[in-house]
């Protein structure tokens, strides 16, 4: 449980909003395909805390482009 706690804090919501914020800006729609290419690698590799952070900022992602 420790674990998961740690991974949902790796990256707030305002950190992980900024950072949709800054690939939307620079890669447009196709932003939720590089932050999504970042989530697979970091989960192919074990990577769990990079995971959970790449998660973080895919639905932010998200939440940005269906604004």
């Amino acid at each position: 449980k420790g674990a998961e706690k740690m991974k949902s804090n790796l990256v707030d919501e305002e950190e992980a909003t900024r950072i949709a914020e800054e690939l939307t800006a620079k890669y447009g729609a196709e932003a939720i395909d590089f932050v999504f290419s970042r989530a697979d690698r970091a989960r192919s590799i074990g990577d769990d805390l990079a995971y959970g952070a790449w998660q973080s900022v895919l639905q932010a992602t998200r939440d940005r482009l269906a604004a």
